[in-house]
């Protein structure tokens, strides 16, 4: 799927909430959409999932991440929990099968924004608090 479809007006609501670590959670949610392959689109939208609902499900599972996220990269936890419990809650109707790829493909994207994250000069993660104007970009 297209990362585009995230918009970044779904993690502020007001100028103050234009944080580096909302935007961490902007670019959590499209590597979650980036990493659902045709396949696993289908299957979804086999089950009534359309593709808005998966969009609409990375940008609630990208701000549930932002505490428990925060807790690890912070050194309160070991490792990052992340639940199927989260992804049945939000898509009640999936098999355990789909759930449980819902669960890989958010974890493949969590290891991999991450990855990124290790090179890239913003330091979304140590300034957390502060204010960005990349939410303001034209092209977004």
């Amino acid at each position: 799927m297209q990362s585009s479809l995230v918009k970044p007006t779904a993690f502020y609501s007001k100028g103050s909430e234009k944080t580096k670590l909302n935007w961490f959670c902007y670019e959590y949610a499209a590597e979650i959409v980036s990493h659902i392959d045709a396949s696993l689109q289908k299957r979804l939208n086999r089950k009534g999932v359309t593709d808005q609902r998966i969009v609409d499900f990375a940008v609630h599972f990208s701000k549930h991440m932002r505490t428990v996220g925060m807790q690890k990269l912070g050194g309160e936890c070991d490792r990052v929990p992340m639940s199927y419990q989260d992804i049945e809650r939000f898509f009640p109707q999936l098999d355990d099968k789909l759930v449980d790829h819902l669960l890989t493909v958010a974890a493949r994207a969590w290891d991999d924004l991450l990855e990124l994250c290790s090179s890239c000069p913003t330091r979304c993660i140590s300034e957390r608090d502060q204010l960005t104007t990349w939410f303001d970009a034209p092209n977004l």
